[in-house]
């Protein structure tokens, strides 16, 4: 049935409160099936025909039994699990403030959050705390999404340069040393002719969706990067296109746009534009 029900078809009202009249329906009748309690609801019930309650169903085996079944309660865990467990693409939108993005969605989802009493002012610190919890797993929703991104450059990377090494006639395979360990300061090792043989090459690997095209460069980026000076190069993947694109920049190609701190003030990070 998960295939089945979309997020869309979850999400709603109608889901909702079939959940709600099924499970006021089985624990009197505790001998029915839920097949043949959907049965019954729709043959004596006048909310039956009406209410989506194979959405409800399905909701059901994702909310706890120990759910309250009345008042906002019941509507604000509705609301949680489908949030966690779906991962719905307005969720992002959580981060950008409970008014806000409320205001984006349709008329049908916003009575959602109203029927929850998630929009009431001033809210009560129990509201705020749900906000705050829902918004945290959005937020995960978003990492997770950035991360996998970002995994997806670096793989490419490593492709990008197995092509390069083997096209030099250079027998080595770069190494992903970002994979297996966060402080090792660049994502790729990578290699190429030296003067008096082969040089290591690190590589910081960026993906990036902006426009104008730009990336993020850390504080300890780049000392590192400054640290190692030639040996140092940044691969930044443009993953807005259909078949990622990339643009290489050499720490004297983005020495210019490095913020300088001034009195107590430190920079921490910066957005380096491609069209250098």
């Amino acid at each position: 049935m998960t295939g089945a029900i979309s997020t869309e078809r979850l999400f709603s009202l109608s889901s909702f409160e079939g959940l709600k009249l099924l499970r006021s329906y089985a624990a009197t009748q505790r001998n029915l099936s839920t097949p043949e309690l959907i049965e019954l609801i729709e043959k004596i019930d006048p909310d039956g025909l009406s209410l989506d309650l194979e959405a409800g169903t399905y909701l059901g085996t994702l909310v706890g039994t120990n759910c309250p079944m009345n008042g906002t309660a019941f509507y604000q865990a509705c609301i949680k699990v489908v949030v966690i467990q779906h991962q719905p693409l307005w969720a992002k939108a959580m981060r950008s403030g409970r008014k806000k993005f409320v205001s984006t969605l349709d008329n049908d989802d916003q009575d959602v959050f109203k029927a929850a009493g998630l929009m009431g002012d001033p809210p009560s610190l129990e509201i705020v705390k749900w906000w705050d919890d829902v918004v945290g797993h959005a937020r995960l929703i978003t990492d997770n999404e950035k991360m996998e991104q970002a995994r997806i450059a670096e793989f490419l990377s490593i492709e990008h340069e197995r092509t390069r090494l083997a096209s030099l006639n250079i027998d080595k395979q770069p190494e992903w040393p970002g994979l297996d360990n966060n402080y090792a300061g660049y994502d790729v090792l990578s290699f190429d002719e030296g003067q008096h043989g082969l040089v290591n090459i690190m590589i910081e690997v960026k993906s990036t969706i902006a426009s104008p095209l730009r990336f993020i460069i850390t504080r300890n980026e780049w000392k590192q990067a400054k640290k190692a000076g030639a040996a140092y190069i940044f691969h930044i993947w443009d993953m807005a296109k259909e078949e990622p694109e990339l643009h290489v920049r050499t720490v004297e190609q983005v020495a210019p746009h490095i913020p300088s701190d001034n009195e107590k003030g430190q920079w921490s990070n910066a957005a380096i534009p491609l069209g250098i």
